[in-house]
Order: structure tokens, then sequence, then C-alpha cells
């Protein structure tokens, strides 16, 4: 179990695959992620100006080294098709090492 929290899963919603597939082949072409997983099928309710949403979304799960989360999150926010994306970061507390090497490498470390 990998404790020093090298690596980071970024959660993402966007409004359709067609906007998450976008940027997810940014990312992984430019190295700042390893990999993306895109959802369909997920419902998002939150207020938004006042106003309860009801929307269908995609939920993206990128996987990437802590050195490359800042530039990450930046270039998914100039990306994005939202005035305020949903963009999150959790540690990766434990792991198959023999994965967490392979991020390591994709995203050039």
């Amino acid at each position: 179990m990998s404790e020093n929290h090298e690596f980071v899963t970024i959660y993402v919603m966007a409004e359709s695959e067609d906007v998450a597939v976008h940027i997810s082949t940014a990312l992984v072409k430019e190295k700042l992620v390893a990999c993306a997983n895109v959802n369909a099928g997920t419902r998002s309710i939150y207020e938004w100006n006042g106003i309860i949403q009801l929307d269908n979304e995609i939920t993206v799960f990128m996987k990437t080294h802590v050195s490359k989360l800042e530039d990450a999150i930046k270039r998914i926010k100039e990306m994005h098709s939202y005035e305020v994306p949903c963009i999150t970061a959790t540690p990766i507390v434990g792991a198959n090492q023999d994965y967490l090497e392979w991020v390591r490498r994709q995203v050039g470390l």
C-alpha cells in the first residue's frame, strides 16, 4: 500500500461524451494523465442560479502523478464547456504498484 499519496484520481463531470473524450484524449496526449475512464449514465442533481437542475452527465476518472495535478486541472478548465466544472482529486492510498509505475511512466516521470 502506498502511503505517500504520490498518485491521484481526478474526478470530472462533463455535459456529453464528446466533451469528456475530447478532454481525456488531450490530457493523455499531453502526458498530464496516464489514462481516463469515461462513464455515461450519471444523473446529477444540483442547484444552479437558484434552480434545481436534473442533468444527465458523463463521469470521468483520470489517474496521474500528483506533480501533474495543477497543470491537469488548469487544462481541464481551459477545455471544459461548463462555467464552473466539477474537478476534484482524491489521493490513491493503495493500489497495484505495477500499475502505479505504469502511470508514472505514462506521464513522463
